[in-house]
């Protein structure tokens, strides 16, 4: 008579436990990770999700796994806080069962779920949003029902339009805050007043691109009798019509700022304000806040006044033809502009002195090339050009930072609650690594890693301005800053060098500008502009936060968008030859930077198995002949592949 033999499972390799609490990000193959405050991630396999959701809050019970070399892995035992409300993505129906399911755009975000009863008027290969109505459990995944139809199937523009309404970006205001938007308009009058300083005869323009809107920012720039200059930088008064808790002030919160994608701009407030009664157009009345500075021969503001003001612009100028003035002596225009190009000569002489004091501070500047792409007709991307920063683009970038710096300051010393742009120091570990990478290329960074000054990162790039290995140190610095929010404590911007900073110079696109005016108008009236002044600096905390949070989003958007079409582009260039520059060394393969800004991948496969990638110097080392391809290496490649539908362009090495 035979025994059943009794087997046992083998025990777990567990050397600590622990309770963690943080955001799940969940990968489109099924696993996770939960990402705590402080602390490493824990690893959270498929069947220990518990019915957590992608960027659900949760409590995982965390172990630390000896077999993994100390990598903690985990199961979910508490959903804290659900993050997914709303899932975007195609419609498609199960086939003999009478339900349908949504397939997220996001692929991290799980399926949904929906029956017949609850697809309304959408049919299979359309883009919906769905709300969540019943969350998974057990072995039953979420269910939805459909809200909105955000693109029929076939649309031009789905893609747009499915990745907007993904990141929470809608496309159009509400009949509420349009009538609002017209009511503003209607209800501010133009006119001077007591409390406004009269610019209207000064000699005032605007220098934008040529294809802009909204012009939130004019300047007048003057040589005093004592040799000093007098900047005065003028900001469209958005407060003014965009009153604090209205449906248009939360309609703009909940926004936090424009977004401009390739093909389209969808403001944070209407057009009505964006492009009318608020954008400081040529040769009409226009209310602005203007910060009226004094500066020395030395780049010192010695001094400023803040106040509310009335402008009425000479000119909209364009950056091209400023920098054509004043770079090229183009006398055509010189001829045009005759009136105006005095001061934008004064401006221009300014401008290098702001720059020379601000390089000597130590502010760093990544001279990076930007592009845009070009569109046809049909909306399809023909041609990727390179956009040059100019002499004029540069003078305004220079002019608009003196007067966020001076803004910030003075409310700073006022101890008056504002919104700043804070830019803190990099990271520790982050810093180490770059003084070691610095240090393999000859190059000492002085200082302790915790306390290392933005002017000795700036005397490196001084450095090796116009050498071979400029645009690799150049990148592996720009890995190293942290990620630049908005707080209500003055910590200052690393990467300026400025103890005080602040937006001030774009109320129309982003609400910590029109946070900052309000601040502003609420000192001019004394009080009777904020109607909470003790629940303000609350509210101006949790705002900062949001409008860091929607800032973050658009950003992530616009470079998704942008993406998108740099790969259709590419896929007409397969088997085309470019020359780049590694831009990413990982321990899959590299990423190449083309001389256009796009940037594709090269796989090991296609690299050649020989290759042994060092993540620590940026570099693939073929074992075999020892050739090296490194960090910011020029290289020659081949289109391989293009997939919009999976957003990546595939290079091997020509």
């Amino acid at each position: 008579m035979s025994r059943k033999r009794k087997i046992k499972k083998p025990k777990r390799n567990y050397k600590k436990t622990m309770i963690v609490e943080g955001k799940l990000m969940k990968n489109k193959r099924g696993f996770g990770f939960v990402c705590p405050d402080s602390g490493d991630d824990v690893f959270v396999s498929g069947r220990d999700m518990n019915g957590a959701m992608n960027g659900d809050l949760v409590r995982v019970k965390a172990h630390e796994n000896q077999r993994r070399r100390g990598a903690f892995e985990g199961n979910i035992i508490k959903i804290i806080e659900r993050n997914i409300h709303y899932v975007v993505g195609h419609l498609s129906r199960e086939r003999g069962r009478g339900l349908y399911l949504v397939h997220p755009i996001n692929t991290n975000n799980d399926y949904i779920m929906v029956s017949k009863k609850n697809i309304g008027t959408a049919k299979p290969g359309d883009v919906v949003k769905a709300k969540i109505i019943r969350y998974p459990k057990g072995d039953y995944i979420a269910e939805g029902k459909v809200k909105t139809i955000v693109a029929r199937a076939g649309d031009n523009d789905e893609y747009i339009l499915s990745h907007m309404a993904d990141y929470g970006v809608k496309p159009h205001f509400s009949n509420r805050v349009l009538n609002e938007a017209d009511s503003a308009a209607s209800r501010v009058k133009i006119t001077p007043s007591e409390n406004r300083k009269d610019y209207r005869l000064l000699m005032t323009v605007t220098i934008d691109g040529a294809d802009s809107k909204d012009f939130d920012d004019a300047i007048s720039v003057s040589k005093l009798e004592n040799g000093n200059y007098g900047l005065l930088v003028h900001i469209a008064d958005v407060a003014e019509y965009v009153r604090e808790g209205c449906a248009l002030d939360k309609e703009a919160l909940n926004r936090g700022n424009s977004v401009y994608l390739q093909d389209r701009v969808i403001p944070m407030i209407p057009e009505r304000l964006s492009n009318g009664e608020c954008s400081l157009n040529p040769h009409v009345e226009r209310l602005t806040l203007t910060c009226a500075m004094e500066i020395d021969n030395e780049g010192h503001v010695i001094n400023y006044e803040i106040s509310e003001s009335i402008i009425k612009s000479n000119y909209r100028l364009v950056y091209d033809d400023v920098s054509n003035m004043l770079e090229n002596h183009d006398k055509e225009l010189i001829k045009k502009y005759s009136d105006v190009f005095p001061m934008l000569t004064d401006a221009c002489e300014l401008y290098h002195i702001l720059s020379r004091r601000r390089k000597r501070d130590g502010s760093l500047d990544f001279d990076l090339l930007e592009s845009k792409i070009v569109m046809n007709e049909a909306g399809e991307p023909i041609d990727v050009v390179l956009s040059d920063r100019r002499v004029s683009n540069r003078m305004i970038e220079e002019f608009m930072l003196a007067a966020n710096k001076t803004i910030a300051e003075h409310y700073f010393w006022e101890k008056t609650p504002l919104a700043y742009r804070v830019h803190e120091k990099p990271d520790v570990l982050k810093m180490m690594e770059l003084k070691n990478f610095l240090s393999n290329l000859g190059f000492a960074l002085n200082g302790k890693s915790d306390s290392i000054k933005t002017k000795e990162l700036s005397n490196i790039l001084c450095m090796i301005d116009g050498k071979p290995e400029e645009a690799l140190v150049s990148r592996v610095m720009i890995r190293t800053m942290q990620k630049a929010y908005y707080s209500t404590e003055c910590l200052g911007h690393y990467g300026l060098a400025f103890k005080y900073y602040c937006h001030f110079t774009s109320p129309i696109r982003r609400y910590s500008d029109l946070l900052v005016h309000r601040t502003i108008k609420n000192q001019i009236h004394a009080g009777d502009y904020i109607s909470n002044e003790k629940g303000y600096k609350t509210f101006l905390e949790d705002t900062c936060k949001h409008i860091s949070e929607t800032e973050r989003n658009a950003m992530e958007l616009e470079r998704k968008i942008t993406k998108h079409y740099q790969v259709i582009y590419m896929r007409n260039h397969i088997g085309s030859e470019f020359d780049g520059v590694v831009s990413g060394v990982k321990s899959h393969g590299i990423y190449v930077e083309l001389e256009n800004t796009i940037e594709g991948f090269i796989g090991l496969e296609l690299l050649g198995n020989r290759y042994i990638i060092d993540e620590k110097s940026y570099s693939a080392i073929d074992d075999v002949s020892g050739n090296t391809i490194t960090l910011g290496q020029p290289i020659r490649i081949r289109v391989v592949d293009a997939s919009p539908e999976d957003g990546y362009i595939d290079f091997e090495i020509a």
